[in-house]
């Protein structure tokens, strides 16, 4: 884990501003019950998307939302701010962030290192990709109940 807030704010999160941070999957639980049930927390959220590689190898991820983009489960976007960046730096918790935030090494006057790619995020997901798009069905079902679609 590679925390140092007073190089972030420095910079004002560049990073952050340039591209959310990937998660994995333990960073919504332990268990499959645990994972499913906190993204579908997430999604509902709108604040949490799918995002991919290579659909075509089942290269998926989750990222927090791009600003502006907050809604779309799946989203391919390129670049954007993440959603959870403020003026004071990110509304999450140290415990609560993306394993690619937390492995993500600041450097002062240096472009930071990443320690987590998109890749091997997308590895990490393949086991719970059924798991994942449930989730992703799941919060939409109950987005359609509030709505009465």
């Amino acid at each position: 884990m590679f925390i140092n807030e007073s190089i972030c704010k420095k910079c004002g999160g560049k990073c952050c501003k340039y591209y959310p941070g990937t998660t994995l999957p333990k960073d919504f639980g332990t268990s499959k019950k645990e994972i499913f049930d906190n993204l579908v927390i997430a999604f509902k959220s709108q604040r949490w998307a799918i995002d991919w590689i290579d659909k075509n190898k089942n290269l998926y991820f989750v990222r927090p939302a791009i600003k502006g983009k907050e809604g779309s489960t799946f989203d391919h976007s390129l670049n954007g701010e993440c959603t959870f960046l403020s003026e004071n730096g990110c509304l999450l918790s140290v415990d609560k962030r993306p394993s690619g935030c937390l492995l993500l090494e600041p450097l002062e006057q240096k472009t930071c290192i990443p320690h987590l790619s998109k890749l091997e995020a997308s590895k990490q997901w393949q086991k719970f990709l059924d798991l994942l798009f449930e989730a992703a069905i799941e919060a939409e079902k109950i987005d359609e109940e509030i709505w009465g679609e």
